[in-house]
C-alpha cells in the first residue's frame, strides 16, 4: 500500500508546487499592467493608445486580454482602417472648402460627406457597445479595475463621446454648404465668384444669397469652436 502511495503523494505535492508558482505571478503582472495604464495613458495627456511590446505582453500574463479591449476599439469601428479620430479628421478634410467656386463645383463630395457621417456615427454606436460589453465581463481585481476604468475611459469612452459630438454640427454645416452650392448652381449669371468671395449683381439675388451665407458661416464656426474645445481639453 505505502509503496503505491508514496508517488501519488509526491506527484500531489509538485503539483500543489506547481499551482502556487502559477498563482504567485498574478500580483506582479498585475503590478506591471497597472503601471503601464498610469504613466503610459493616464499620466499622458490626451488618448493614447501604445501598441504591446512582447516583453509587456509577457509581463502582463492575462491583462494582455484586458488591454485589447481598449486596442480593439482605437484600431477603429467595425475592422474599418484607422482609429475614430483619424476617419472623422478624413470627413472633415473631404468636405473641407477653400472658395466658393470650389463650393459650387463639389456637390457630390458634400454629398458623400453626409453619407460616411452617417455611417461613422452607426459604426461608433458598435464599437462602443462591443467594448463595453466585453468591459462589463471582466473581472478585475479593485486596485487594477480602479486605473483601468479610468484608461477605458480616456481612450474609449471619451474619444466615442467627442467624434460623436462633432458628428451633428459638421452634418449640419455640409447641409449649408450644400443649399449653397446649390444656390450659386442655379445662379451663376446674376452671381460672380472669386476666391472666398460671392457677389450678388442685383438686389433680388442679394436678398435671397445673405441668408444663405450668414448660415454657412454660422455653422463653420460651430464646427471650429467645438473642434478648438476638443483640442484644449487634451
Amino acid at each position: 500500500m505505502n509503496l503505491f502511495a508514496r508517488p501519488v503523494l509526491l506527484l500531489g505535492i509538485l503539483l500543489c508546487l506547481a499551482l502556487s508558482a502559477c498563482g504567485d505571478q498574478e500580483p506582479s503582472q498585475r503590478k506591471e499592467f497597472i503601471e503601464f495604464l498610469q504613466t503610459r495613458i493616464l499620466d499622458k495627456p490626451g488618448a493614447h493608445v501604445p501598441q504591446l511590446s512582447g516583453n509587456q505582453k509577457d509581463a502582463f500574463g492575462p491583462y494582455v486580454k484586458d488591454y485589447a479591449i481598449i486596442t480593439d476599439f482605437a484600431a477603429g469601428p467595425s475592422g474599418g482602417p484607422g482609429n475614430l479620430q483619424q476617419r472623422f479628421g478624413a470627413i472633415v478634410a473631404k468636405g473641407s472648402i477653400r472658395s466658393m467656386s470650389d463650393l459650387a463645383s463639389r456637390r457630390e463630395d458634400l454629398v458623400a460627406v453626409q453619407n460616411l457621417i452617417d455611417e461613422l456615427g452607426g459604426a461608433i454606436d458598435q464599437a462602443l457597445a462591443k467594448a463595453d460589453a466585453a468591459k462589463g465581463q471582466l473581472k478585475q481585481p479593485e486596485d487594477l479595475k480602479i486605473v483601468f476604468d479610468k484608461a477605458y475611459e480616456r481612450d474609449v469612452t471619451a474619444v466615442a463621446d467627442n467624434v460623436k459630438q462633432m458628428l451633428p454640427p459638421v452634418r449640419d454645416m455640409t447641409a449649408a454648404a450644400l443649399r449653397l452650392s446649390d444656390f450659386i448652381a442655379g445662379n451663376k449669371d446674376r452671381l460672380e465668384v472669386a476666391g472666398m468671395t460671392i457677389t450678388a449683381k442685383d438686389q433680388k439675388t442679394l436678398t435671397a444669397l445673405e441668408p444663405l451665407l450668414d448660415d454657412f458661416n454660422a455653422k463653420g464656426r460651430a464646427v471650429m469652436a467645438l473642434q478648438q474645445k476638443f483640442r484644449s481639453s487634451l
